[in-house]
């Protein structure tokens, strides 16, 4: 039984020290503290530029773009969850009419996203819609 249990203990030791970008076991606030900057969204057309910037902070999140010439803001929530091996932001509180220039409306952003990558100026989210279609947002540091 000792054996098993080294054995056990051994594995995961080679497990998480093998993790190339470990963000396993990060604490809520260790998360929350790397996501307060201004991101730029990358669009997913690289010809097109979206002028999209998003700004966490202290759980309030302001996204600001220009449209046709005019500069706008929404904001909305968000909220950091941190499991074991996986972590989460829910934006939430969105309320608008219209798409942001990255062509995402208010029922799309509203929901649970996973934090795929936060590190080196990087941050990919990526959340299942109401399809079941997977949908992925990529961001660079400001």
């Amino acid at each position: 039984m000792k054996n098993l249990f080294l054995l056990a203990s051994g594995l995961m030791l080679i497990f998480l020290s093998g993790c190339e970008n470990n963000d396993l076991l990060l604490s809520e606030k260790k998360l929350n503290s790397k996501i307060q900057k201004t991101w730029k969204i990358v669009s997913p057309s690289p010809i097109i530029d979206a002028h999209e910037n998003w700004n966490f902070s202290n759980g309030s999140l302001a996204i600001n773009f220009q449209k046709n010439g005019v500069d706008t803001t929404v904001v909305g929530s968000y909220s950091i969850d941190a499991k074991m091996t996986k972590a989460y932001v829910t934006l939430s509180s969105f309320y608008y009419n219209n798409q942001v220039a990255s062509h995402w409306t208010a029922k799309e952003l509203n929901r649970k996203w996973t934090i795929v990558e936060l590190d080196n100026g990087i941050m990919y989210l990526s959340g299942v819609d109401d399809n079941g279609v997977i949908r992925s947002m990529e961001f660079v540091e400001k």
